[in-house]
């Protein structure tokens, strides 16, 4: 037997192969995917990226885990799993993320990007918050603080606020008002996350600290969601994770990445259980 682990996302893909006693087979990457927003991509992309790793080598050997972005909530899962030629399970990419980052120990991972997700391990039971995406959820992540920024600065051309310098600036960049309703209806989650960087860039400003405050907050709400007595551990992760880690609980670095998780739940033989 031969197990196959990817981890799918929207900054890209990666794959790794390996056999029944962990040797290394293989390894590959690809542009990003997520089969909620757009599956057929998604899911060319996750086979090519999947026979490109397994080579020559008998489909009939393989079993597989993809952890991918979407999965929890197009109801893709299931249908990916029954297109690929081997035989695979297909989860939420929080899964292998938890799996990879705690291995088996209790913990919480908040995982922080341009979306974010929070997940609890404890006992062996996983629980999921979040992940909701950026029209609908998403707290403290890059998209939502750049939002959150946005709709901060209509509220200071309505005259809630004196416009900031940051603020200013941001309306120069966008033309306006106008330029900024356009912004907010055309742009990507991606394109508001990297409205971060203006913050970061002018982090003493009003605006700039008003948006981390109340992401401060959103992240206390998640975690306080998760969190047990006595307090779990937590790992941050994400492009974000570091940036915006909090110390009000105990900080533990990841045992791996995403990629490990998937590889480690292909080898399980309880993933396979029926």
């Amino acid at each position: 037997m031969i197990y196959l682990g990817i981890d799918g996302g929207g900054s890209g893909c990666r794959a790794v192969l390996a056999d029944a006693a962990g040797a290394v087979l293989a390894r590959a990457e690809s542009g990003p995917a997520n089969i909620a927003s757009d599956f057929d991509t998604a899911a060319a992309r996750l086979d090519a990226l999947a026979r490109e790793v397994i080579g020559a080598r008998p489909m009939a050997e393989v079993r597989a885990v993809l952890g991918v972005a979407g999965a929890n909530l197009s109801g893709a899962g299931p249908r990916l799993a029954a297109m690929l030629p081997f035989r695979a399970k297909v989860v939420q990419d929080i899964a292998t993320s938890l799996r990879g980052a705690l291995g088996a120990d209790d913990g919480i991972v908040a995982a922080i990007g341009t979306g974010s997700v929070f997940a609890r391990q404890r006992a062996g039971e996983m629980r999921v918050i979040g992940g909701w995406g950026f029209r609908l959820g998403d707290e403290a992540s890059g998209a939502w603080m750049g939002r959150l920024m946005l709709n901060r600065i209509t509220r200071m051309i309505d005259g809630y606020a004196p416009l900031t310098p940051l603020a200013k600036a941001v309306l120069a960049d966008l033309g306006g008002g106008p330029g900024l309703v356009s912004f907010t209806l055309t742009k990507t989650p991606g394109d508001h996350a990297r409205l971060v960087y203006r913050m970061a860039a002018a982090l003493e400003d009003p605006l700039s600290q008003e948006v981390l405050a109340e992401t401060r907050g959103e992240l206390r709400r998640a975690i306080g969601v998760l969190q047990c007595d006595p307090p779990l551990p937590v790992v941050w992760q994400g492009g974000l994770g570091a940036t915006l880690a909090l110390d009000d609980w105990p900080r533990q670095e990841p045992q791996g990445t995403a990629l490990d998780g998937a590889l480690a739940m292909a080898q399980d033989a309880a993933t396979w259980a029926e």
